[in-house]
């Protein structure tokens, strides 16, 4: 016999309710609220205060950031990109956790540049600034002085040894600074040809894009990942870093060769994909360490589950690793408030510009939003709200706020804060 577990909920529902009926009972009123207003009602109650006074932070919100570092194996910050503020606490989320056990910070640009940034980092922002005084070794975000000043003093928590910074994505900025990289590598006479012909396109793709200033004559969009398995198949025994060097650039151009001819969620997922087997490789790579990482990309990369764009991606990756070894992470999501800048990408001028963030509240986020203080950074503990955001319930609510509640640990939302400035 098959035992149907909604048919007996049914029918244990159905007893009760005859049973509440026998004995007189009233059937409960319906709820005089909307949910949304449920939500933010419980959004207020579970908020707390992130005081910043221009240098530190300090206060509840602060206190339970670094207590929920403590005892993760993973910290993972999923950000609206270019808020001058979030960096700098991260840099001191990072320096207070260290003795804790955090050494890796994963960040968005690809493994080879972030090898290259870890080395620069060692000396401290000159470091950084003098690399990218090259400019065919621009990387994504790390152009804003806050991210770069983060990065900075997080390298400098551990001085010398290992490398600190993990990269885990394609590279859109620096591809010509790869294809140097691996023109001084030894490599077999017949790949001689190939990485030639490799080496032109990128050089000619430069040439058009400081031209036309167009971003779509950019390598990594404009280049074909045929010309990088050219060279792979005729290199087949390349060393450690060179193979990874090779797999950015032909992963970045087939990821981006996807986007522009249409195919959006092939883009997102194979892009996904590969920042997951980074991961992997970052992970393997420490023969079972196992050592605390603290993550920040944008927020769908850092959400539990399904991203925004419907794709599997590290979030969920990391989430499951620390399951698996008796661990936990914990994922907060990070916005600007209402009213506020963010640092946004001019790729025709390879600069950031002060732009506006548009209205959250029009993506469903209203509910949580409105339970910011207007006076101070607010932290909203999610986990508390997820018992009303079920079953059919949040069918009346926009995905977006049902996957960030279900997604994510906590909200902080930087009201007053300002955008990010270039290096």
């Amino acid at each position: 016999m098959t035992l149907d577990r909604r048919a007996l909920l049914s029918a244990l529902g159905i007893a009760a309710a005859a049973s509440a009926a026998g004995a007189g009972a009233q059937t409960p009123p319906a709820p005089t609220t909307s949910l949304q207003e449920r939500i933010a009602a419980g959004a207020r109650e579970n908020r707390s205060r992130l005081e910043y006074d221009g240098a530190r932070f300090s206060g509840p919100a602060w206190d339970a950031l670094l207590e929920a570092g403590r005892t993760s194996q993973f910290f993972c910050i999923g950000e609206e990109h270019g808020i001058a503020q979030n960096p700098k606490l991260a840099a001191q989320l990072f320096a207070a956790l260290a003795p804790a056990g955090y050494s890796k910070v994963c960040v968005e640009i690809s493994p080879p540049m972030a090898s290259e940034l870890d080395r620069a980092a060692r000396g401290g922002i000159d470091g950084v600034r003098a690399l990218f005084a090259d400019p065919r070794a621009s990387v994504a975000f790390f152009g804003m002085r806050e991210e770069a000043e983060w990065i900075a003093n997080a390298r400098a928590q551990h001085e010398g040894g290992a490398p600190v910074i993990w990269g885990l994505d394609y590279e859109v900025g620096a591809t010509g600074r790869l294809i140097d990289r691996l023109r001084a590598k030894r490599r077999p006479r017949g790949a001689e040809a190939p990485f030639a012909a490799l080496d032109a396109a990128s050089s000619e793709a430069g040439a058009r894009y400081r031209e036309t200033r167009g971003p779509q004559h950019l390598f990594s969009f404009s280049g074909d990942p045929a010309l990088v398995g050219a060279v792979r198949a005729a290199w087949p025994h390349p060393d450690a870093e060179a193979d990874w060097m090779l797999a950015t650039l032909e992963e970045t151009l087939a990821i981006n060769r996807l986007w522009t001819t249409g195919q959006g969620w092939l883009s997102n997922q194979r892009r996904a994909d590969f920042s997951r087997a980074n991961f992997r490789r970052y992970w393997a790579g420490e023969d079972g360490r196992n050592p605390k990482v603290m993550l920040k990309f944008g927020a769908s990369h850092m959400v539990r589950g399904l991203t925004h764009t419907q794709v599997i991606d590290v979030g969920i990756q990391v989430s499951e690793l620390a399951e698996a070894l008796g661990e936990k992470s914990f994922h907060v999501m990070v916005m600007p408030g209402a009213g506020t800048q963010v640092a946004q990408f001019d790729p025709s001028a390879w600069t950031y510009r002060p732009g506006a963030v548009g209205t959250y509240a029009d993506q469903g986020m209203g509910p949580l939003l409105d339970a910011a203080f207007a006076d101070a950074f607010t932290l909203i503990d999610l986990r508390p709200l997820r018992p009303l955001v079920f079953g059919r319930a949040h069918k009346s609510l926009d995905a977006d706020l049902v996957r960030v509640i279900h997604g994510f640990d906590a909200l902080l939302v930087m009201s007053g804060s300002t955008a990010s400035s270039n290096l």
